[in-house]
């Protein structure tokens, strides 16, 4: 049973970001604002910070690919996005220290990073006409805030039970 809540919790943080996009009124703040959930990434940051590496590369792996398959039109974008800010998170740990704080700044510069990746991708396609301040202001800035609260809430418990749970694998 133990082996189950994990997959599921990110399970779960993967459904309810598009469970969040559905029912957003897109009207909020004006209907000037895009504002994109990273649920899903922020719990697989907190796991490449708490729990164990390579597992967390693992798990962001296949829900990368699961990601790519549902939301994007290009295999491979979030496929290797998440592997790679989970390995650079875990190894910027390593340096700094792992409080909630210092976490959820370098989960929101990871944040930063995806979408600046994500928004330069769809440039170099030809998918978006967004100019730079667009995308800073009607979408990073927004994407920034939602993605802190998510952060604010579920850090804690999150790391507590990624702690504990680290403890029983290595037990075992």
């Amino acid at each position: 049973m133990k082996r189950i809540v994990l997959p599921l919790i990110l399970s779960l943080s993967f459904i309810f970001e598009s469970i969040f996009v559905q029912y957003f009124p897109h009207q909020a703040f004006g209907g000037r604002y895009t504002i994109v959930p990273h649920f899903l990434l922020v719990v697989l940051l907190l796991m490449g910070i708490y729990y164990i590496r390579n597992r967390t590369i693992l798990y962001a792996f296949i829900f990368g690919l699961l990601f790519d398959i549902n939301y994007t039109g290009i295999l491979g974008v979030y496929m290797f996005l998440f592997p790679f800010m989970i390995y650079l998170t875990s190894k910027m740990m390593k340096i700094l220290q792992a409080n909630i704080f210092v976490a959820g700044l370098i989960v929101l510069v990871d944040i930063i990073i995806v979408e600046f990746l994500v928004y330069e991708l769809n440039i170099l396609i030809n998918h978006v006409t967004m100019s730079m301040v667009d995308f800073l202001y009607v979408r990073l800035i927004p994407t920034l805030v939602l993605n802190l609260i998510f952060f604010i809430i579920f850090s804690y418990p999150m790391k507590k039970w990624l702690e504990k749970r680290k403890k029983e694998v290595l037990d075992e």
